[in-house]
């Protein structure tokens, strides 16, 4: 990834979409099925797409350089499956302990660790996800997670044109 001028204000730009999950368990993969789906964007050369899986912490070599985090995944909370949820870095910070889904590490956790490890903050961070409705084993999403995905992606969208103002869908 370049950068050059930051339409942010500072010397440069990363912005990661990191997608995780596992695709094996159903709607806990949604996560990497968005990540899929933005591939056939045309995205700013800033704008790194990374299959996180089930990595958690073995992500952190593929973050260093990130300024701004976009986590996109399946969403335990207690809600109807298929509801599309977006939550800023305040939210994040102060909400419950958000897992990688079903992976090794509550998303506050991996953020003050990468931020302590690199020494700065990351400018930005936000998570879009959806409330899953089957974890069973087995690839493909369940129905209500499949029509949120049009939602999620316009979310997505939107988050990437408030932190790229010359990034136009």
């Amino acid at each position: 990834m370049c950068c050059g001028g930051n339409p942010l204000g500072g010397s440069r730009v990363k912005v990661t979409v990191l997608g995780v999950g596992n695709t094996l368990l159903g709607d806990e993969g949604v996560g990497v099925h968005l990540l899929r789906l933005l591939r056939e964007e045309n995205l700013p050369e800033e704008v790194e797409l990374l299959d996180g899986g089930t990595r958690g912490l073995a992500l952190f070599p593929y973050l260093e350089e990130t300024t701004h985090l976009l986590v996109l995944d399946a969403v335990g909370l207690n809600g109807k499956p298929g509801t599309v949820v977006s939550l800023k870095r305040e939210e994040l910070r102060q909400g419950p302990a958000l897992k990688f889904s079903a992976h090794d590490i509550a998303l506050p956790d991996l953020l003050n660790l990468l931020e302590f490890i690199r020494g700065e903050q990351i400018e930005d961070y936000r998570l879009v996800g959806v409330v899953p409705a089957s974890w069973k084993l087995g690839e493909g999403l369940s129905k209500p997670v499949l029509k949120a995905l049009p939602e999620a992606i316009r979310q997505i969208r939107a988050i990437l044109q408030a932190w790229m103002p010359v990034y136009q869908t």
